[in-house]
């Protein structure tokens, strides 16, 4: 993830260490060769100085939009990057995928049974627990993902502010692939309309396959454990990103396998993030890189190798 580009003489001497020497204490010399007296300004008399003309400062509305549009690419970088990123993966990655995978198909098969079970044990009391924090992976994570880069911009503290800003983009990331790609791509219906069963639609509306929830709550979990110190901060994100899972299949609008697939999406994706902003911020760039850069008129796409 990683590219740049001495002669000595006694007149190149006095070149660099001229300027060393307050002004006012150097002598000046005249055309004819004899030092000439400083004026009081430190100038030699009869020279004249251009007034220094100040670099006008960028109004509230120009750095308004130097930071949307930074913004902006940041978040077409980092899709793309986070996109091809299977393409860089290391031997240790596939086994960890397949892994995944292999876990998914279990679920797969045992989704019906998971599904029984959970309304056989639901009552009133997880009924009140999942109306308290399924909103966690909905429009309050989001919510909270806001918060902290105001907070973290009010107090200046960078750590917050980019917390917020990376949880925010996560969130942002993992709905529009999961909304747009997955979910359309396999059409599962839900499990409160096949009775429990696997039914996969491949290209149609129904949307069971991955939970949202579940992917945003993760995804905003495993940013904020990342940015934290200690055990407690991320123990609390992930209990309650694990919560909203629960309550999805509680309510039987998901089953096990769809909030499991959503919490490792999610969770790859804010882990992605995080790790990627890190390297950049000590000057390792991505391997591919796609970056948005202004030009007259409008911006143009430019694409890194």
């Amino acid at each position: 993830m990683n590219n740049r580009f001495t002669g000595t003489s006694l007149a190149l001497a006095f070149f660099f260490a001229a300027p060393l020497v307050p002004s006012a204490a150097r002598a000046q010399v005249t055309d004819e060769g004899t030092p000439a007296p400083p004026s009081p300004d430190g100038m030699p008399e009869g020279k004249e100085v251009a007034p220094k003309v100040e670099e006008p400062t960028a109004g509230p509305v120009k750095k308004a939009i130097r930071a949307v549009s930074h913004e902006a690419g940041r978040y077409v970088s980092d899709s793309f990057g986070f996109l091809t990123a299977p393409a860089h993966w290391t031997p240790s990655d596939w086994q960890k995928a397949a892994g995944m995978t292999l876990v998914l198909g279990g679920l797969f098969a045992a989704d019906r049974d998971i599904d029984r079970a959970a309304q056989r044990n639901r009552s009133p009391s997880t009924d009140r627990l999942a109306s308290a924090t399924t909103r966690f992976g909905s429009g309050f994570g989001t919510e909270l993902s806001f918060a902290a880069v105001g907070v973290g911009l009010i107090f200046k503290n960078d750590r917050i502010r980019d917390m917020g800003r990376e949880a925010l983009e996560a969130s942002l990331l993992t709905a529009f692939v999961s909304n747009l790609v997955i979910k359309r791509t396999f059409g599962r219906e839900r499990p409160y309309r096949s009775d429990g069963k696997t039914d996969f639609d491949f290209g149609s509306n129904n949307s069971s396959f991955p939970s949202g929830h579940a992917t945003q709550a993760f995804a905003i979990a495993s940013v904020v454990a990342a940015r934290s110190k200690g055990w407690v901060v991320p123990t609390l994100a992930y209990t309650a990103a694990s919560l909203v899972a629960f309550d999805r299949v509680n309510d039987r609008v998901h089953f096990a396998s769809d909030v499991f697939a959503g919490a490792v999406f999610g969770t790859v994706a804010g882990r992605f993030l995080v790790h990627k902003h890190d390297r950049e911020a000590v000057g390792e760039p991505s391997k591919t890189r796609l970056d948005i850069v202004p030009i007259r008129n409008g911006l143009a796409a430019r694409l890194a190798f």
